[in-house]
């Protein structure tokens, strides 16, 4: 049998699919190993890390690129590591001058021609002077403690090295570096009080920054009450049946029902329980069907708790008020509460009254009064013996003794 040649074989296997990438894309034609979006995540990922590597690295006290302890507060590395960024800083700018020279351009800003026998252009040279101008004006401003550091015109307060204009900001200032150090840290997940320890989930704080705010609520709280005063605001007195005045109870109630009704319309347009916005609610209902069993549960429970310490007291079940009636489990609002048509759901519409003649079975018509009867049985000539009065309610007592 002759030999064929492996290049004449048909070919039974498919060709090769390319490599798919971390997000189960194809992979690029370029040739690269992820589609563009897995490389940007992936680089954004890289950077928080970074961030928050650098972040933990001061907020504990040490060199971002050594890891070494650094004695004084406030630099971001040592001094070596310091040292060695001025050299490489140094050298590349050193770089960049010797490259805008060759080029015949600005210097300092490298778009512009320098000026005549001059390293920088016109517009750099104008900066620099205001620049300088400002600088040693400050300077001036320092030196003499008798105006203000801040506008220079004005005597400082006593004690101060600013005016009370000037004064609140440096407080400004404050309020604002803080503000953007919590934002830092907490784009990291880092405690944004001591930001060197990962923040609980779902909390912007650590454990231990926690239990202080905590042994500190306690503190302040506990100090209100045994004073007499509410526990939130401190000034006022609180209510006979609250631990809170009332303003800050109606504020409590408000902010609550405001996050609450936030809540609900947050879970509805998502599609989710209130409750646990995690699953789907029941059809119908606002609420899942595990949550619904729960707080069906929860509210049986509350309610044969309550029953039974009002019974045990001897007071109404329902009201906890007053006493029961003898012989009775309700006091007697209650009892007539049950009994009331509003309460069963049945309209309470007036009595009508149909009055029948009892010797031919005539009917003398349906009236809405008793006096409007008494009319129908004057015009008859009948009397109350002679007649059937039907009625969707109790005969009053208009007709006794008649």
């Amino acid at each position: 049998m002759p030999c064929i040649p492996a290049s004449t074989l048909p070919d039974t296997h498919p060709p090769a699919e390319p490599a798919s990438c971390g997000c189960h894309a194809a992979r690029p034609a370029d040739g690269t190993s992820c589609c563009p979006d897995s490389i940007e995540r992936r680089r954004a990922s890289s950077r928080k890390s970074e961030r928050k590597r650098r972040l933990l690295m001061y907020n504990r006290g040490q060199c971002r690129d050594c890891g070494a302890a650094i004695s004084t507060p406030g630099p971001r590395r040592c001094a070596t590591c310091r040292e060695n960024d001025r050299e490489a800083n140094r050298a590349r700018k050193q770089r960049l001058r010797d490259n805008r020279r060759r080029a015949g351009l600005c210097l300092r800003c490298g778009l512009n021609a320098p000026a005549d026998g001059k390293t920088s252009c016109e517009a750099c040279l104008v900066a620099r002077r205001r620049a300088h101008g400002v600088r040693t004006e400050r300077q001036r401003r320092q030196a003499d403690r008798s105006t203000c550091i801040e506008c220079g015109s004005v005597s400082p307060a006593p004690g101060r090295r600013r005016c009370a204009d000037c004064q609140p900001l440096t407080a400004k200032r404050d309020r604002e570096a803080a503000k953007r150090r919590r934002e830092a840290r907490a784009a990291v997940g880092l405690c944004v009080v001591c930001g060197q320890h990962a923040a609980v989930r779902g909390r912007t704080a650590c454990e231990a920054c926690l239990a202080v705010w905590l042994a500190r609520y306690n503190r302040r709280v506990l100090d209100r009450a045994s004073n007499g005063l509410c526990i939130r605001c401190g000034v006022c007195q609180p209510l006979a049946d609250s631990v809170f005045c009332r303003s800050c109870r109606d504020r409590r109630r408000a902010e609550y029902r405001a996050k609450w009704h936030r809540r609900v319309a947050d879970c509805r347009a998502r599609g989710t329980c209130v409750h646990c916005a995690k699953r789907p609610p029941a059809p119908g209902f606002n609420a899942c069907k595990d949550c619904r069993e729960a707080r069906l549960a929860s509210r049986r429970q509350r309610h044969h708790r309550v029953t039974r310490e009002r019974q045990e007291a001897g007071l109404c079940p329902r009201c906890g008020q007053r006493e029961p009636e003898p012989f009775m489990r309700e006091c007697g609002p209650c009892r007539d509460r049950q009994r009331s048509y509003e309460y069963r759901g049945m309209p309470d519409l007036p009595a009508r009254y149909t009055v029948i003649e009892i010797a031919t079975g005539t009917d003398h018509g349906t009236w809405e009064t008793p006096m409007e009867v008494a009319g129908a049985l004057a015009f008859a000539k009948l009397t109350l013996d002679e007649v059937e009065i039907t009625t969707d309610a109790a005969i009053m007592t208009a007709f006794a003794g008649r």
